[in-house]
């Protein structure tokens, strides 16, 4: 683990956002607009391996020959975020805890691991819910980004989480991590939970459809998705419709981003600029 200030960047900076089908993602439009109300001059540039023509990278020259080109950091998304865990010098606490790595910042001749999402997903659950109480929770997915929401609702105070994915070994070894629950039949999960958080891809454009069947919603329940491609899933949609408590994806979006550039500029960001920039963004209307 290792702790310290993040340094404050000057002149032009650059950072990467590492993944496949980088182009669904709000976050480096929200970081490129808060730098520039920040006054920084600041570029994301997308590295997707699948859409380079020539020799597809390993992650590991990526997050080699990055610092040497300039760059402050990288973000990492789908499918790198554990495999990075292996290619960095140091971890945060929510980077070992989850065993994932989010965003790699640059300092010093070494390449140190965060976990933006777990802060992420507790932020926007702690402000758009209030108290989230202690559960049960039922958990759909269990990845990488299924583990940063069990880490943050253990921060939350949440003491039982139902996990359920398709993947039974999966759910399995994030269960023993979070000392959670593996559920097998949602109908009895969903009757119990105080709260639903979706942290599977089911629900995006590349997976349409719906991690539960709605009709298991109940107005007294919170829901959530940490689906940002379309912000308005049909999970959340139907869940809004119930008049259950929700947060969508664009809430997680927003304080990833304000986590992100805290961590790669050593600036604090402005989380109601960036809500309005994924306003903007949620209703196509230039930023």
């Amino acid at each position: 683990m290792f702790v310290g200030r993040q340094p404050e960047l000057s002149g032009p900076q650059f950072i990467a956002l590492i993944g496949h089908d980088l182009n669904r993602y709000l976050l480096p439009r929200l970081q490129e607009a808060e730098a520039r109300a920040l006054g920084i001059d600041l570029k994301v540039d997308l590295l997707d391996p699948l859409s380079m023509a020539r020799a597809r990278p390993h992650l590991t020259e990526m997050l080699s020959m990055l610092p040497m080109l300039g760059f402050a950091g990288a973000c990492i998304a789908s499918p790198y975020k554990r495999a990075a865990v292996e290619h960095v010098d140091g971890l945060s606490l929510a980077a070992q805890a989850t065993g994932a790595v989010t965003t790699v910042v640059f300092r010093d001749g070494m390449r140190l691991g965060h976990n933006a999402s777990a802060w992420a997903v507790r932020e926007s659950l702690r402000r758009s819910l209030g108290e989230v109480g202690p559960g049960p929770v039922l958990l759909l997915g269990a990845g990488s980004t299924g583990a940063a929401v069990g880490f943050a609702l253990q921060q939350l105070g949440t003491n039982e989480v139902l996990i359920h994915d398709p993947r039974a070994e999966r759910a399995e070894q994030l269960a023993a991590t979070l000392k959670a629950t593996v559920v097998t039949d949602l109908a009895a999960a969903a009757d119990r939970a105080q709260g639903i958080i979706n942290a599977s891809p089911v629900g995006s454009a590349r997976h349409p459809g719906c991690a539960i069947d709605t009709d298991l919603l109940r107005p007294a329940q919170w829901v959530a998705d940490v689906v940002e491609d379309p912000i308005e899933t049909s999970l959340i949609r139907a869940a809004r419709a119930r008049h259950c408590r929700t947060v969508d994806g664009s809430a997680m979006a927003v304080f990833r981003a304000v986590r992100d550039l805290h961590l790669l500029t050593g600036r604090p960001a402005d989380t109601e600029r960036i809500r309005q920039s994924a306003d903007c963004l949620r209703h196509a209307t230039p930023i």
